[in-house]
């Protein structure tokens, strides 16, 4: 690890590794939070995300990979797995803590209507701070993992994927051991970064 240390290539694969599960991390929650308020706000809308999210869920993430790798190209195709399988773990967490919250404040929103903005980040986005907190924490462990998945087995370089996959090529457990060991360390700043931040707003 020390002599990883001393090498570019790792500081530029972990940049870019988080980089593509960043941008995925991103638009699933966008995704979800949207698909979550709109089920919300409109209780009818709900059995029609229900099978989506259920077939989002059930397949395998091997699967997403795979058939992702084949339809896009390598350097999209992590963000688009880490999207995809994302998704469904946010829309879950949101939509149980928005169901929560709806018909406590029902009555109160028709008798003092506000716009949805005011609504949604005035009451609704402090309500559910601590389940979002979780929700995403949560999510970027495991996108983390599943992207570093993707790009061993797309190759995609630069990345700690790709580290891991030249280490395996060339037989390197020492290597192989010492990537992994700073593919944990990095997962576990960027969580306590992440929680610190929250802490302090």
């Amino acid at each position: 690890m020390l002599h990883q240390a001393t090498q570019a290539s790792l500081y530029l694969g972990i940049f870019a590794s988080l980089s593509r599960v960043i941008i995925g991390l991103l638009i699933a929650l966008v995704l979800a939070m949207s698909l979550a308020l709109l089920s919300s706000e409109y209780p009818k809308t709900k059995p029609y995300f229900k099978p989506l999210v259920f077939i989002a869920k059930t397949i395998p993430n091997i699967t997403y990979i795979l058939l992702i790798l084949v339809w896009f190209s390598r350097e999209i195709s992590v963000s688009i797995i880490t999207l995809f399988i994302l998704f469904p773990v946010l829309y879950s967490h949101l939509s149980v803590s928005l169901e929560a919250i709806y018909p406590r404040f029902k009555d109160v929103w028709a008798l003092y209507p506000e716009s949805f903005i005011h609504k949604f980040t005035k009451v609704l986005l402090p309500l559910i701070k601590s389940h979002l907190i979780e929700a995403i924490t949560n999510a970027l462990s495991l996108g983390f993992k599943v992207g570093i998945m993707a790009e061993l087995l797309g190759q995609v370089s630069p990345g700690l994927g790709y580290l891991l996959y030249t280490a395996k090529v060339n037989v390197d457990t020492i290597a192989l051991f010492a990537y992994t060991a700073w593919l944990i360390m990095t997962v576990l700043i960027v969580e306590l970064g992440f929680k610190q931040i929250f802490k302090k707003e």
